[in-house]
C-alpha cells in the first residue's frame, strides 16, 4: 500500500505507558485520589466551567493537602519510577527510527514522566504539561499548560510548520475521545482500541488492538 509517513506522534498515557492516566497515578501515589474524584473537575473542564490550568491547580492542591506538604521534585520522579511501557512500544519506536521517521509524544499528562518515556524509547520530542517547583525544589500548586487535552491538534499543526512536513504525512496514535482533535487532522489516524471509545459514525481511523498491529500497518508503507 503506497503511503508516505514522515512523522508519527503518540499520546502517552495508555498508548506508550500502561497507566491510562499519569495524573491518576500521581494521585494514587500521594493519596489524593478521593479528593479529586469528589471535585469531578474533568466534567467541569469539559463543560467549560474551568480552564485546564485551573484544573491542574486544583489537582496539585489536592496532592499537597493529602500528602500533608508539597512533595519535592525528586518525590514526584520517584512516584513515576514504576511506570511500565505498553507491549510493542520499544519495537514500534525502533522500527520508526530505523526508517528515519520523526517521532513525538503529545500528552495531556505530566512532563516529568513524558521526558522519562522519551529518553527510554529514544523519541525525538515530547510535549506535556509542566509542573512548577520553588527554589527549594518543592511543588507549587500551579501547572503550565503546554498541551490542552482537547486541543492536541494545535501541537500537531505547530510541529508540521516547524518540520515543514504536511499533516497528510503525519500519523497520530491515540486511545480515547481526548485524542479525536489530533486524529481528525492527520493523514494516518490510528486508534488503539481498549473497547471504551464511542467511535463517531463516520470516521477514517485505523482501529488496532495493539502496537504490534501498528507495526504491521507501517510495514506495508515502507
Amino acid at each position: 500500500m503506497p503511503c508516505k509517513i514522515s512523522v508519527v506522534a503518540f499520546d502517552m498515557d495508555g498508548v506508550l505507558t500502561k497507566w491510562r492516566s499519569s495524573w491518576k497515578a500521581l494521585h494514587e501515589y500521594f493519596g489524593s485520589i478521593n479528593l479529586v474524584n469528589e471535585n469531578d473537575d474533568a466534567e467541569r473542564f469539559l463543560r467549560g466551567e474551568i480552564t485546564y490550568e485551573e484544573w491542574m491547580r486544583r489537582d496539585l492542591e489536592a496532592i499537597i493537602k493529602a500528602f500533608g506538604r508539597p512533595p519535592s521534585r525528586e518525590e514526584i520522579i520517584k512516584a513515576f519510577s514504576t511506570y511500565e511501557l505498553v507491549e510493542g512500544a520499544k519495537e514500534l519506536i525502533n522500527f520508526l527510527k530505523e526508517r528515519m521517521v520523526y517521532t513525538a509524544i503529545i500528552s495531556g499528562g505530566i512532563d516529568l514522566l513524558a521526558e522519562k518515556v522519551r529518553e527510554e524509547l529514544g523519541i525525538d520530542v515530547a510535549f506535556a504539561n509542566k509542573l512548577v517547583f520553588d527554589e527549594g525544589g518543592y511543588l507549587i500548586p500551579k501547572g503550565i499548560e503546554v498541551v490542552n487535552p482537547l486541543k492536541k491538534g494545535e501541537i500537531l499543526k505547530n510541529l508540521s510548520k516547524q518540520l515543514k512536513v504536511p499533516l497528510s504525512e503525519f500519523m497520530y496514535v491515540g486511545d480515547t475521545e481526548w485524542d479525536f482533535d489530533a486524529l481528525n487532522i492527520v493523514g494516518f489516524p490510528v486508534l488503539l482500541n481498549y473497547g471504551e471509545v464511542r467511535l463517531p459514525e463516520r470516521h477514517k481511523y485505523v482501529v488496532v488492538n495493539s502496537l504490534h498491529e501498528v507495526i504491521e500497518f507501517l510495514s506495508k508503507c515502507f
